[in-house]
Formats: C-alpha cells, structure tokens, sequence
C-alpha cells in the first residue's frame, strides 16, 4: 500500500513538474516547500520532545538525544515507539514535501531562465 501510494505521489509530481505556467509552478512549489517546512518542522520538535520525553521514562542516558535522535530508537520500548515514531513519519514527510518544493521553484526558475 505504501509504494503505490508513494508511485502515485510521484507520479502527480511529475504531472505538477510539467505544468506551462512558470508562475503557477513558482506558487505552487513555494506553497509545497512551506507547508513542508511548517509541518514537518512541527513534527520534528514533537518528535524530539517525546523521544527525550521517552528515554527519560526508561532511565536512558539522554546525552546526545538532540544530536543523533535515531541512533537511540534502539533504546526505545513498544510505548516509547508509538510515542515517537509516528512522529519521526511525519517529520520525514515533511522534509520530502519541502524537498519537493524547492525542487519545482528550481525548475520553474529554470524554465524561465531558458524562456528568456
């Protein structure tokens, strides 16, 4: 379900990449990149809070949690992962969304840039 799902994202992206209009694609890729940014933003301080939050409550050291966040998921109980990684999810997705919205306003810029 994921990868079909994933194909499909991919796919309408594409569809958004070839729009005509360079500043319909200019919007829309600086639309894309801010909800991504504001979403996935917010669910990454979710993620670091509960994951601290998380270690804290098994009596893990927390050194180093802010720095390298998934080299302690190991540490994490069946609680602590439901608690977190969802999270974690969302963060991710919002990194991929904004990625994908910087990647339209380049190519929109680039469109125009070769349109003269």
């Amino acid at each position: 379900m994921f990868e079909a799902l994933f194909v499909l994202g991919l796919l309408g992206y594409l569809v958004l990449l070839a729009l005509p209009g360079v500043i319909s694609q200019l919007l829309l890729g600086a639309l894309f990149a801010l909800v991504g940014l504001v979403g996935g933003g917010g669910a990454g301080i979710v993620y670091h809070l509960a994951l601290r939050k998380a270690l804290v409550r098994l009596g893990s050291d927390v050194r180093g949690w802010l720095w390298s966040p998934v080299s302690l998921h190991h540490l994490l109980d069946e609680q602590g992962r439901r608690d977190v990684l969802p999270w974690f999810r969302a963060g991710a997705v919002g990194f991929v969304v904004c990625l994908a919205g910087i990647g339209m306003v380049a190519m929109a810029v680039f469109k125009a840039a070769r349109a003269g």
